[in-house]
């Protein structure tokens, strides 16, 4: 079992009034919720987290299951899924919203699609917005006889051009298709590298699955708090290695439990994905992947 999503956000005159429009629907095909939230006054990319955000709250009601949101957003999609950077002050807020919805969800894949495969959720956008309220169309506990508007007000510094230039250049192996977080943070790097005689390498455990994190760009250590605290590679089963920042902890967490929560037989398919200290100034990178071989089923009985 799990749920299909379909989101949309838009502004008319960017910012300006904004809705979002959201559909949810069993794998089977049966229609959750459907409807279309007013937001007040946003940019394009804010509404589009906005969408994303409250279907991750609406979808949190249900039976914990695996989530398949779609957007045509390939902004908001990247930005996810690690492939850009969250650059502006108010998307990175938003960022950081998503992020804590995701942790409440064991498996879930975000991707990019056309805007022709995400119309209806454009049309009920569109629809919050003429209306200057929500609209609940469809809502499987019931719809409520009034929907009063319940619109986010835009917080300073939002603005469209503040947010157009808050892409990176693509990280070499996130793509849209990801099932699992990658959490991202905005941050500079350094070049230092640390030696790698510092590498801590975790024992496997049998049954559990094991998840590689090189440190493609090591952390400044004038701005980690932890100083040179980390190898050059990594591999974590069940437990954090010593001594690691909380900051780097904290960004890598929401992707390694997703990562280790991955059915069996989809671990091994998980691509290589791009995960950003969250200490301003730190700069560092890491790359998660599968250990190969390693999926989280028993091994067989000796013979």
């Amino acid at each position: 079992m799990g749920l299909v999503i379909h989101i949309d956000g838009g502004a008319r005159g960017n910012p300006g009034p904004a809705g979002a429009g959201i559909v949810i629907r069993t794998d089977s095909g049966n229609l959750v919720h459907e409807a279309g939230y007013y937001l007040g006054h946003q940019t394009n990319n804010a509404a589009e987290y906005y969408a994303l955000i409250r279907a991750l709250e609406r979808a949190s009601r249900c039976a914990a299951q695996p989530l398949a949101v779609y957007s045509d957003s390939e902004l908001l999609v990247r930005q996810i899924t690690g492939a850009y950077e969250v650059k502006s002050p108010r998307l990175a807020d938003l960022y950081r919203q998503v992020q804590l919805l995701l942790l409440r969800i064991g498996g879930w894949s975000l991707r990019h699609v056309a805007r022709e495969e995400n119309r209806r959720a454009d049309e009920l956008a569109n629809l919050a917005i003429d209306q200057q309220r929500d609209v609940i169309v469809f809502d499987i506990e019931g719809v409520p006889d009034s929907q009063p508007p319940t619109a986010t007000p835009e917080q300073p510094g939002s603005s469209a051009d503040e947010e157009a230039g808050v892409l990176s250049r693509p990280s070499v192996s996130a793509e849209s298709s990801v099932q699992v977080a990658a959490a991202e943070h905005s941050g500079l790097s350094a070049d230092s590298e640390l030696p790698t005689s510092q590498a801590s390498v975790l024992p496997s455990v049998p049954g559990q699955p094991a998840v590689r994190v090189l440190v493609e760009r090591p952390p400044d250590p004038a701005a980690c708090p932890a100083g040179a605290w980390l190898g050059k590679e990594l591999t974590v089963t069940t437990t954090l290695p010593a001594g690691m920042c909380l900051h780097a902890a904290h960004a890598i967490l929401p992707t390694l439990l997703a990562m280790l929560g991955t059915q069996a037989e989809e671990f091994a398919a998980i691509p290589t994905l791009t995960v950003r200290c969250s200490r301003p100034g730190c700069r560092a990178v890491f790359l998660l992947s599968p250990v190969p071989a390693s999926n989280g089923k028993k091994p067989p009985p000796a013979q």
